[in-house]
């Protein structure tokens, strides 16, 4: 009676171990962030889930992606440039959006599994300043990256 009872406490942990992480991946899915808007440093903001103003640029992503990191500018904040890494690939990907003010040592980023975009984020100061705007998306273990510094 003893072992039965043994076995019924590890079947009992195991699935509420199971239970656990398959809550926490369900729940965490294309939300996942590295980021918090609330701790941007000064000049940055993000991630929110678009950019504001007109399309200004589209980055190529290299690879088998379909992917791009769009990038959009407004003139809010001095002008502002706002980019997402953008993916038209079914299902969920890990990648990445970064920006820098070219100038400053900090950037900016959000990084996770998503179905449509990471991003957006936003630094200000463009318009008299250049941004280098950064991402990637991975597809079966190999990251594919795009770049460019953008100038208004």
């Amino acid at each position: 009676m003893k072992r039965i009872g043994k076995i019924k406490r590890c079947v009992s942990s195991a699935l509420a171990i199971c239970a656990m992480t398959a809550g926490s991946v369900v729940g965490g899915a294309g939300v996942a962030s590295a980021t918090d808007p609330a701790d941007a440093p000064p000049g940055y903001a993000g991630p929110f889930s678009y950019c504001k103003g007109s399309e200004f640029d589209a980055i190529h992503i290299d690879g088998p992606t379909n992917a791009y990191i769009g990038v959009w500018r407004s003139i809010e904040g001095s002008g502002t440039f706002c980019a997402m890494t953008m993916d038209r690939m079914d299902g969920f990907h890990h990648m990445e959006v970064r920006v820098r003010r070219v100038g400053w040592q900090t950037s900016w980023y959000d990084n996770g599994y998503y179905d449509r975009y990471a991003g957006a984020i936003y630094v200000s100061g463009a318009e008299i300043h250049c941004a280098y705007i950064s991402g990637w998306v991975e597809i079966g273990g190999t990251k594919y990256y795009g770049a460019d510094t953008v100038c208004s």
